[in-house]
């Protein structure tokens, strides 16, 4: 999470250390790769540094014409599809619209694609929904909570799940159909990011205290195990890591945990990317793209280090410079076995259109089910 209001904890991406990895799926190589990550990426992946630099802002939702979206407060960024800047001998997209909202809450970066085709924020207000066709006014949603303004996502049913974010989080459902807002779940620890599953499941992140807890639909819970990394951005695993979650860790790296169908098996961590020392930005809130990438936000939180992240450090850049600016990274999938699949789950292709918006349906459902299956 980026500057918080809680003491002593702070919102940004990123971590180090180098295990090889024996899973389910055998054993992972390492290359030395740009993109922020500058000690190794496994094989099975790629990065690169996206945009950059940007301001305090969450990443968590999409246009469906494929333009990322990400909030910083009251505003939200939309960015352009096609590398068109150069920073720090880096190729970056820049921001195409910066959309200042009526009415949004500010300090806050939570933010997500209802399936409904609006999209959906999380603040001091409680849940706003947002209409991408007017950019505003937003609107508060009935009868849900007051938040830190952290996590919030989509379940496929279309019901929306959030946190407080507050120390002992609750998480809650929200129906925006009946204005139902349902208490399903009371973590003792900071619930910082959240992701779903195809089948519903919620897997929350546990940023206070190191953990993941994953959740069926109505907050039952499947699992919840200790990690050696504070994770903050979540994404479910896909194709051939269908039974897996990735975190974005608060010191500078991605670790993806193995598990069987069900999530019942024993947890195998594998770190996917790692930075060297010293160059640890601190890693934070992710999304899944259409493209079926997993795009996360790395951070400088210098007031804040107990997680393992480098202060003064924000992005490890393509012409060798480390320093304190943010950024949003990219990771592909390689797809090594040629299946065709990807390795993160998106619900975005799946998404009905914006607001009176048929067309722009058709243009980007098109465009993203031809890159999903590539």
């Amino acid at each position: 999470m980026l500057p918080s209001s809680l003491p002593g904890l702070g919102r940004f991406v990123c971590v180090r250390v180098a295990i090889v990895a024996v899973g389910a799926l055998g054993i992972t190589s390492r290359v030395h790769a740009a993109g922020h990550f500058d000690q190794s990426v496994d094989s099975n992946y790629n990065s690169q540094i996206y945009a950059g630099p940007i301001g305090n802002e969450g990443c968590g939702a999409w246009t469906l014409s494929g333009h990322l979206l990400t909030r910083g407060g009251s505003t939200i960024y939309e960015y352009n599809p096609t590398a068109n800047g150069t920073h720090q001998g880096t190729s970056v997209h820049n921001v195409l619209t910066a959309h200042a909202v009526t009415g949004l809450d500010g300090g806050a970066v939570g933010i997500t694609n209802g399936t409904d085709g609006y999209l959906y924020t999380v603040g001091i207000s409680g849940v706003q929904r947002v209409d991408p066709n007017t950019w505003g006014p937003a609107v508060t949603m009935p009868g849900t909570i007051t938040s830190q303004g952290y996590g919030i996502n989509t379940l496929p049913n279309g019901k929306i799940v959030y946190a407080d974010g507050n120390y002992n989080s609750n998480v809650y459902v929200y129906d925006p159909v009946s204005s139902i807002n349902t208490l399903i779940y009371a973590a003792n620890f900071l619930v910082d990011d959240i992701e779903t599953g195809p089948a519903g499941e919620i897997a929350l992140a546990g940023q206070s205290n190191s953990s993941i807890t994953i959740l069926n639909s109505t907050g039952g819970l499947i699992k919840q195990f200790a990690t050696a990394r504070y994770p903050d951005g979540l994404a479910f695993g896909g194709g051939p890591f269908a039974n897996s979650i990735y975190a974005n860790n608060n010191d500078g790296t991605i670790t993806r945990y193995d598990m069987s169908a069900g999530w019942t098996g024993t947890v195998t961590a594998v770190d996917i990317a790692l930075t060297l020392p010293g160059h640890h930005g601190y890693g934070d809130l992710a999304t899944v793209g259409p493209d079926c990438a997993f795009y996360i936000g790395t951070f400088d939180n210098p007031s804040f280090t107990a997680h393992g992240n480098t202060a003064g450090i924000g992005t490890n850049w393509d012409n060798g410079v480390s320093n304190s600016e943010n950024s949003i990274v990219r990771i592909g999938f390689n797809d090594l076995t040629g299946s065709g699949e990807c390795g993160f789950y998106s619900l975005v292709e799946t998404l009905v259109p914006e607001p009176g918006s048929s067309a722009l349906l058709l243009l980007g459902m098109t465009s993203m089910l031809a890159r999903r299956r590539r």
